[in-house]
């Protein structure tokens, strides 16, 4: 069962509701020359009782080859565009290329872009001439520059062969990599997988456990298995921000320190943010947010455990700031048509643009 494809759209817009009658026609005029683009007014169906949150940090962080940013006061003051910035500004981190195009309305700082970053200006740029800029942008981009995939971290004793045991997961999993996409890096195995070949869900659910069957029945001591979601540049997937992530989090003091108040246990499965987010929290594949713990590292990163056998460990599993409990005072979303959805209390205003985000 393979992952959804990656970048499934060309550009995706983020914007106040201000900005709306400009952006609106840019939008237009895109779809017109026959590109996939995410403007909010065309996705009502789409985000009828999606996690908002989740839903928009997929978009931004991973859906579209282009983010097209419409830096405004207004944009810079809502929440809503704040969240869209930051998941615009951390897929930006890892790209080798431009992936944010700011548009300015106005002269505002925009937190994290810098002054030097080329921009178009909105108030002698016409939406149509616009276009033609960002389509002349998207011919000059190589397409498919990067690849959606779950990245495993095992780490467990220096002198245990680790990889061996990986690949003997993965082929008992029946998922099939290429070998450049399995490397040692120390005393641990980095592995990627495509969302392509084997989605995020049953990397976290099947092959982690396969690979804690195979270390219990080789007697591999104190295994650690992280699991991040990220991308990685294709045919390059050794330079990638999101294998150190993993990397760093299999090695966590704070999941050292799981075997030191359990003992017993003979290996700690760990998820990041990201994954807990869009794959545990929304329980994709059978995963169960409840066999989580959630701890944080030393420079206040979130990170969920899950030890094999010993399910009521540590502290519950928290969504840090992703998600808010169904006790949690309602909020508004503004989008494009008359619908109301989203959690128990919450309006959906479609149509109204007063305070998009």
């Amino acid at each position: 069962m393979g992952g959804p494809a990656a970048e499934p759209y060309d550009f995706c817009l983020s914007f106040a509701t201000e900005q709306r009658p400009y952006v609106e026609e840019v939008a237009e005029l895109l779809r017109k020359a026959g590109r996939t683009v995410f403007y909010d007014a065309y996705e009502t169906a789409k985000l009828l009782g999606e996690d908002l949150y989740t839903h928009l940090d997929e978009i931004y962080n991973r859906g579209s080859r282009f983010c097209v940013l419409f830096a405004s006061e207004a944009y810079v003051r809502k929440v809503w565009t704040r969240h869209e910035r930051r998941s615009v500004q951390d897929r930006a981190m890892r790209e080798a290329g431009a992936y944010l195009l700011p548009v300015r309305f106005d002269d505002t700082p925009v937190p994290g872009l810098r002054g030097t970053t080329g921009y178009v200006d909105a108030r002698v740029t016409s939406p149509a001439e616009l276009v033609r800029i960002l389509l002349e942008k998207l011919a000059g981009e190589p397409q498919a520059a990067t690849v959606s995939a779950s990245i495993l971290a095992v780490k467990a004793d220096p002198h245990t062969d680790l990889e061996d045991l990986v690949r003997k997961a993965l082929s008992h999993c029946r998922v099939s990599v290429a070998p450049e996409l399995i490397s040692a890096r120390g005393s641990s195995v980095t592995a990627v997988v495509p969302e392509a070949v084997l989605s995020v869900a049953e990397v976290v659910v099947d092959v982690t456990a396969t690979i804690a069957d195979l270390a219990r029945k080789g007697s591999v001591p104190a295994l650690r298995i992280a699991v991040h979601r990220g991308q990685v540049p294709a045919g390059q997937p050794g330079e990638s921000v999101d294998l150190t992530e993993a990397a760093e989090a299999a090695a966590s003091a704070a999941v050292a320190d799981v075997f030191d108040r359990v003992p017993e246990a003979g290996c700690v499965i760990v998820a990041t943010q990201r994954v807990f987010d869009t794959v545990i929290r929304p329980g994709r594949g059978g995963c169960n947010p409840a066999q989580f713990s959630w701890t944080t590292t030393a420079d206040g990163r979130g990170l969920y455990v899950k030890v094999p056998g010993f399910p009521q460990y540590g502290r519950p599993a928290r969504p840090a700031g992703a998600a808010r409990p169904v006790t949690a005072a309602p909020r508004a979303y503004h989008f494009g048509g008359p619908v109301t959805a989203g959690q128990i209390g919450d309006v959906n205003f479609f149509g109204s643009d007063d305070d998009r985000h």
